[in-house]
């Protein structure tokens, strides 16, 4: 930095001619990184609806039968358990100690209390990030966000959650303050890096949702449907094959 500043002229020159096409080159990648943001958001989107309409249809034409089927399998099981051909079910130790305990012992009874630091942290990011200082809604709805992430951090006493927090407020674009090219500057290279983080976790998340068995069972579906038949239709008539089946098999017990 000392080098820097003793070029006296020369720098002055350079930083007058240099910064305001930086300026343009990091306002020209964040419209990209917004655009490509905005895509990414809508894909995910769009596939969730596509999987929470795949799971409606699903209950709506399969998950009576389902239900069927699972009250007879233990209705089967409870009637081998009586004739002595199916070994009694254990109780368990959670159901054990869930009846012995006491009420009041399960819970987040006799709480410790908050300590200085954990007081302090949070008096910091309430001063620092409330919402009535936003410019305008998007920074309060992120706001909000952070604020509720850090009255549940408050209230579990988690003082690593609210360093968190203060910490990415503190790195935050709306943290700089000024009017400045360099705050300006600087805003925008950390908004480029949050856009940077958010489409790394819409990634992640999309990738979530292709892992879910739900996720699987619209793959099928739509290969099935390539192929020219229907999956649902094919796992209804095997459902009710199987609540046939079971009911022939505790017909046979009772």
């Amino acid at each position: 930095m000392e080098t820097l500043v003793s070029r006296g002229p020369l720098i002055l020159f350079a930083v007058l001619t240099v910064r305001p096409s930086d300026t343009a080159a990091l306002r020209e990648e964040l419209h990209v990184l917004e655009r490509q943001f905005e895509d990414k958001r809508r894909e995910v989107e769009t596939y969730q609806l596509d999987l929470q309409t795949l799971q409606a249809r699903y209950l709506g034409e399969l998950g009576r039968y389902y239900a069927e089927l699972t009250s007879l399998q233990i209705a089967i099981e409870e009637a081998e358990v009586r004739l002595g051909v199916r070994p009694a079910t254990d109780p368990g130790s959670d159901e054990a100690a869930n009846k012995s305990a006491k009420p009041g012992e399960a819970g987040c009874s006799n709480r410790a209390e908050p300590s200085a630091d954990l007081k302090r942290m949070f008096r910091d990011i309430a001063k620092a990030v409330h919402p009535d200082r936003a410019p305008d809604s998007a920074a309060r709805d992120r706001r909000h966000s952070l604020m509720a992430e850090a009255n549940r951090a408050f209230a579990d006493r988690d003082e690593d959650r609210l360093r968190l927090i203060l910490r990415v407020w503190e790195h935050s674009p709306e943290a700089v303050v000024g009017d400045d090219p360099a705050a300006a500057r600087l805003r925008l290279e950390r908004r480029i890096a949050e856009l940077h983080e958010q489409l790394l976790e819409l990634d992640v998340e999309i990738a979530d949702l292709r892992r879910s068995s739900i996720a699987r069972l619209k793959l099928r579906s739509d290969e099935a449907a390539a192929q020219g038949w229907d999956l649902f239709a094919e796992m209804r008539r095997q459902v009710k094959r199987e609540i046939l089946t079971a009911k022939w098999r505790l017909s046979g017990l009772t």
